[in-house]
């Protein structure tokens, strides 16, 4: 599961509402990035794909949207405590939003489907993608 769908942010947009919220990433990477034919940008590997070049078009998209979503934390996994066989991804990444809308808007916007997204699917294999709120 990789893909961001219009039906499950819809969803979490009707049950978030509105306020701050704080999404959890759970990532997969592929063992070499995925790239589609002739991508200008392409990144040597898969966390370069996803840190340099999803992560990197992500923040410009935001600041030109005037947005300023919040690292809250990145990490590798290091080990699972209590995690079976399936919960073995390979980082986590954290960040926080003024409101879910913010999130929404990024995604939806032509500037991440042509420069963000393509470096995310490249870097990475499996995604779980968690929305939370205090």
């Amino acid at each position: 599961m990789n893909e961001l769908t219009p039906s499950a942010l819809d969803a979490a947009e009707r049950i978030v509402g509105d306020g701050p919220v704080v999404m959890v990433n759970l990532l997969w990477f592929r063992d070499q990035p995925a790239y589609p034919a002739g991508f200008a940008t392409a990144k040597p590997d898969a966390r370069s794909a996803y840190y340099e070049g999803y992560a990197g078009a992500f923040r410009a998209i935001a600041g030109d949207m005037g947005l300023a979503p919040q690292l809250v934390y990145a990490g590798r996994r290091q080990h699972g405590i209590l995690a079976g066989p399936e919960d073995d991804w390979d980082d986590i990444v954290i960040v926080r939003y003024e409101r879910f809308t913010d999130l929404r808007r990024i995604v939806d916007s032509e500037a991440y489907a042509a420069t963000a997204s393509p470096h995310r699917l490249a870097g990475v294999a499996k995604w779980r993608f968690i929305v939370t709120r205090g």
